[in-house]
């Protein structure tokens, strides 16, 4: 045992103060209203609370749109009121797009009859002496023959002279029916607002036919004279004979 364990060190004097014992300080108890402004401040400061009105308050709101201008506890009545004003007025929005759809349609295209347009006419003419050429070039590369020495110096019969006019009517007649058996009308006819017969004739068989019809009638009475007639007397010979009328977009 060692004689140490028990010995105890104490000042000689009770004047160097190491024997006293320190008293704790007293707590400083602090008042109910320090502690509910330092909960206040928390509350406020702390950035992970939401930010929307919480029920231990009643709190002024300014006014809504809804005409509220003071609601208690979390302001569920103001959020509600806005959303169904907002619900009412789409549903009203909506339905008056849907109301004002059908008089926004497009209306029906009418057609009226009318009769042969010069204007026209020169556009279609156009193309189709572009196409004759075009035809003429292509036959004169494959046969190889002098188109110039043969008009210049035409056979006993004038041959040259007629299967160059069947060709151009040939191309004339193909021009007519098949733009207008496909489309409706020419080019010439769509430019100025004309076409053959109405649009809900284009899908039936009798349509095809009175197109070719008025082609074959144009043609044989030699391309002039039924134009020129109808614009004289006012009215479509060449539909009236085959059936195919003439409109215009009215």
């Amino acid at each position: 045992m060692d004689p140490f364990e028990e010995f105890e060190f104490k000042p000689l004097t009770d004047g160097l103060g190491f024997h006293k014992k320190k008293t704790p300080a007293p707590e400083k108890q602090s008042t109910p209203i320090l502690k509910d402004q330092g909960l206040e401040l928390i509350e406020e400061t702390d950035p992970l609370r939401s930010p929307l009105p919480r029920k231990n308050r009643n709190t002024q709101l300014p006014a809504t749109p809804g005409g509220l201008t003071e609601v208690g506890g979390d302001g569920t009545a103001a959020v509600d009121e806005i959303l169904k004003t907002l619900q009412k007025n789409r549903r009203l929005d909506f339905d008056k797009g849907v109301s004002e759809k059908p008089s926004q349609a497009k209306a029906k295209t009418e057609f009226k009859p009318t009769t042969w347009s010069f204007s026209a006419a020169m556009l279609d003419t156009m193309l189709v002496v572009a196409a004759s050429l075009l035809c003429m070039i292509i036959l004169l590369v494959v046969t190889k023959v002098d188109l110039i020495g043969n008009l210049s110096n035409p056979d006993a019969q004038g041959m040259i002279y007629l299967s160059t006019a069947a060709m151009f009517a040939m191309v004339t007649f193909i021009y007519l029916t098949l733009n207008r058996m496909y489309i409706g009308c020419t080019p010439g006819e769509w430019a100025f607002d004309q076409r053959i017969g109405k649009p809900e004739e284009l899908n039936k068989a009798s349509y095809s036919l009175k197109v070719v019809a008025r082609s074959l009638v144009v043609i044989v009475t030699g391309f002039i004279v039924l134009p020129v007639l109808s614009a004289i007397l006012g009215q479509d010979i060449a539909g009236t004979i085959s059936g195919a009328r003439l409109y215009k977009k009215a």
